[in-house]
């Protein structure tokens, strides 16, 4: 089974927020994930540039041009300035193959209610962006957006699980979640899932019946597997091997959808099944 971590942050410049610190190297660069990447059989990546970064995209894109079977990008913009000319050409660049927004705060989640920020729903649609969204505990806001949007593709990171939210508050609001589901331009990344775990260890058996209600909603073609690495003290191998081996109610069909297929589906992205290889 070709696996396919839907989101990874490396870095170049800046400091890493908080809990990103794991012990791992800082910066983290292409060549520090490939090393996790390739021990734990992970074949490809989807590089998501992290906000604290100066450099922005360009370490993600340049590891993309480097390594296009590997990765490829879901970058970031400068949502204070509207750029509709950039928009319509984002998926130009090569190595792109989406956005990534960022709505981590009530602040953050203003402008998807003031009206600044529907700029971005309009061209993103208008140029088939696909745009993976971190909102948590704002999961109303993106049905909202779909809703005016039909034909955008929407992704909502880390089940719009609340920050900090731990075993049942992390999914108290999953009834809404999982409302979405109707909606056929949104889809969900499952990510770092173990992290909202503090009563049991692999395979995590406290998360199962949660995530399969999601998978009973969306479908395994709307559901992206992801890490979310350096945030993560779990073994990489174990947060992929929680769906992979964990879960025997599982088919094997909907598994490789949810650890690969869709998300590659969903980006328009054809990575080499077998490119290994360090240039």
């Amino acid at each position: 089974m070709r696996i396919v971590d839907a989101q990874v942050h490396i870095w170049r410049g800046g400091r890493a927020s908080a809990h990103h610190t794991t012990g791992r190297p800082e910066p983290f660069s292409a060549d520090d994930l490939i090393a996790e990447m390739d021990a734990a059989g992970i074949a490809c990546a989807v590089l998501a540039p992290p906000t604290w970064d100066p450099c922005g995209n360009d370490p993600s894109l340049e590891a993309a041009r480097r390594w296009p079977g590997r990765f490829t990008v879901t970058g970031n913009i400068d949502q204070t300035r509207e750029d509709r000319a950039l928009l319509r050409g984002w998926l130009s660049q090569p190595g792109m193959s989406g956005l990534r927004l960022n709505y981590n705060s009530p602040e953050k989640q203003a402008a998807l209610t003031d009206g600044s920020a529907d700029w971005i729903w309009e061209e993103a649609e208008r140029a088939d962006i696909p745009v993976m969204v971190l909102i948590p505990d704002g999961v109303p806001l993106i049905g909202e957006i779909a809703r005016r949007h039909p034909a955008l593709r929407v992704c909502i990171d880390h089940l719009g699980i609340p920050r900090g939210a731990k075993d049942a508050a992390a999914f108290a609001h999953l009834p809404g979640l999982l409302a979405l589901a109707a909606l056929p331009g949104v889809s969900v990344k499952v990510g770092g899932l173990p992290a909202y775990s503090t009563v049991d260890s692999f395979p995590w058996p406290s998360l199962h019946g949660p995530f399969l209600q999601v998978v009973e909603a969306f479908g395994p073609e709307r559901i992206f597997w992801a890490t979310d690495l350096t945030r993560m003290h779990t073994p990489y191998r174990e947060i992929a091997a929680m769906f992979t081996e964990g879960m025997d109610w599982l088919d094997p069909q909907a598994c490789r959808l949810i650890m690969g297929d869709a998300v590659c589906r969903w980006l328009d992205w054809q990575p080499a099944e077998a490119e290994h290889q360090r240039g």
